[in-house]
């Protein structure tokens, strides 16, 4: 049950983080850069055993890759 409620949360965090990354990233980003750099970010922890605090971890690696990927642009 515990596996279960985790799980519901992952995904109801993954969603939220995709709909404000795509708002946050849309000037800069395609929507589909912005959902691979999530998914990569969520994969990162794939093996780990405490669920608690990947989206907040995958939050901000996809963050980061998204402004090396702006900034690289801009170069």
């Amino acid at each position: 049950m515990a596996d279960e409620a985790s799980s519901v949360f992952e995904e109801q965090a993954r969603a939220q983080l995709t709909d404000q990354l795509t708002t946050d990233f849309a000037d800069d980003c395609e929507p589909d850069q912005i959902i691979e750099a999530i998914e990569r970010a969520w994969r990162a922890f794939d093996q780990a055993p405490v669920r608690d605090f990947v989206p907040l971890f995958a939050a901000r690696i996809a963050r980061e890759e998204l402004r090396r990927l702006i900034a690289e642009r801009q170069e």
